[in-house]
């Protein structure tokens, strides 16, 4: 192995954990709902993740399919090498790190005019902020070869179909997840978990939420969206006494409401404008990827806890959140 195949190999394992930890980071930074610096998180991902498939290039270890597979299932398995810093950032990648830094010690997550849009080079790596240049100065690669991080995506990237979809589906699932359980058992925290009626009375509140601000967005010319914060689930304990009948009356009400203010949206519709305190001027997309995001980590929570309830055991799943940004 040449000098220059030992220092590929130690770019190779030190970048593929980088990778491994910012990913895990931002996963973190998004259950506690600090989406900006999530989005940071990523973006430093995408830095690692592109530098390690460009050693493994120069290693001559990415070959045709065929070889690809052959190598597979032989086991690709580089030699051991002592790594250098896995998380290492350039003095760019640090002052973002710093802004972060300062923002939760402040108590909150990173607001939109302390981070820009973010790009990364696919070809190098290399990190940028704001309005991405023409080319990358480190590579020349064009900026049609960039990855981007933009603030309006941080929520998600599903388009409107797919958004009407997952909350019609959201209103099915909890009917069925809650079948054939008792009033007690809903009623009841289960194993870490907090109790069923706590996640559907949360739900509820949520859609209305989302609901007013959908509304706010259509009828008013780039309104200013309502700086409270949501609705906690810890405010929802109060829902363990109303029966669940009732509760899915509510949960059903709002929903169909919904429903009925974003069906037949025109794509202009839903890019409408609204300014909000975190994340500035976002379209109404954002806010629709935002509740059901929301919506489907709880759901898989429910799940979990409605199988725990009927078959016993201690399961508590974390990939509940991790998988709502692969």
């Amino acid at each position: 192995m040449t000098w220059n195949d030992e220092e590929h190999r130690r770019l190779l394992v030190s970048t593929s954990i980088g990778y491994t930890a910012y990913t895990a980071w931002a996963r973190q930074a998004r259950r506690e709902q600090l989406f900006n610096i999530a989005r940071l998180l990523d973006a430093s991902a995408a830095v690692k993740r592109v530098r390690a498939e460009q050693a493994l290039r120069r290693l001559g270890e990415v070959a045709k399919t065929t070889t690809n597979i052959k190598r597979a299932l032989a086991g690709l398995e580089p030699e051991a090498v002592v790594t250098g810093p896995v998380t290492g950032t350039s003095a760019f990648q640090r002052e973002l790190l710093e802004r972060a830094a300062r923002a939760l010690a402040a108590g909150r997550d990173l607001i939109y005019t302390e981070l820009g849009d973010l790009f990364v080079c696919s070809m190098c790596g290399q990190l940028m902020e704001g309005d991405p240049p023409p080319f990358c100065s480190i590579c020349g690669t064009v900026r049609e070869g960039f990855l981007d991080f933009r603030i309006v995506d941080c929520m998600g990237t599903l388009g409107s179909t797919t958004i009407v979809r997952r909350l019609e589906q959201g209103l099915r699932t909890v009917q069925n997840l809650v079948t054939d359980l008792t009033e007690e058992q809903l009623s009841t925290p289960v194993n870490g978990f907090p109790a069923c009626k706590d996640l559907i009375g949360h739900l509820t509140d949520m859609d209305i939420v989302f609901r007013e601000r959908a509304w706010m967005i259509l009828e008013t010319n780039q309104p200013r969206l309502p700086s409270a914060h949501p609705p906690t689930l810890q405010h929802a304990v109060k829902y363990r006494t109303v029966p669940i009948a009732d509760l899915l009356e509510q949960y059903t009400s709002s929903r169909q409401q919904t429903l009925n203010l974003l069906r037949g949206l025109t794509q202009a519709a839903w890019q409408r404008i609204g300014y909000h305190e975190i994340f500035g001027p976002v379209p109404l997309l954002h806010q629709g990827n935002w509740v059901v995001t929301h919506e489907q980590g709880h759901l898989i929570e429910l799940a979990q806890m409605r199988h725990n309830l009927l078959h016993g055991g201690n399961q508590v799943i974390e990939i509940a959140q991790e998988v709502l940004h692969p």
